[in-house]
């Protein structure tokens, strides 16, 4: 019985080294497609005629009524939303071509995100200390760990594709 789980551990073990050879460049886009996943999945939805409603976002950030930083979280929520989208297109070019330009612009629309994640959770916070109706209830504590959550796996994602560029994609000229 011993000698059985040691082979099933060895077919394993070579299965997951061939796939790591083959596939490793593919690292970055399943972190970043997980990373999609959360910055897009968690919209605000009901399904009527049903008790199935999710409130996340747009719930969280209309508590904010009508002071600046509504508008200021509703653009961050638009900006977050629109750049994961790229970040998924961007990150499936990498696992294609590798080409450190891809790398750049993944590294750079990253820095982007978080600062933007970073600002969305802060206003909620700020939000609280301004105004003395307003706390952070657990719609907004939703909204907001979801997005941490995301740039977490876009971070991750965007590290290992440093792992994995084509530095001799560039051709150098002659």
């Amino acid at each position: 019985m011993h000698d059985f789980f040691q082979k099933a551990l060895q077919k394993i073990k070579i299965g997951f080294i061939r796939w790591f050879e083959y596939s490793k460049q593919t690292i970055p886009l399943i972190f970043i497609v997980v990373a999609t996943f959360f910055f897009t999945a968690f919209l605000d939805f009901q399904i009527q005629g049903t008790e199935y409603q999710l409130e996340s976002h747009i719930a969280a950030i209309r508590k904010f009524l009508d002071t600046p930083y509504n508008n200021l979280s509703a653009f961050y929520l638009f900006a977050i939303y629109m750049i994961a989208i790229v970040q998924f297109f961007n990150a499936a070019t990498f696992a294609k071509k590798r080409a450190p330009s891809t790398l750049v612009l993944l590294t750079a629309l990253t820095g982007i995100q978080i600062v933007l994640v970073l600002l969305y959770t802060s206003i909620f916070f700020v939000e609280q200390a301004s105004r003395t109706d307003y706390t952070i209830d657990d719609v907004a504590r939703f909204s907001y760990t979801v997005f941490l959550v995301g740039a977490a796996f876009l971070a991750v994602g965007t590290m290992s594709a440093w792992f994995f560029v084509d530095w001799h994609y560039v051709k150098e000229p002659d």
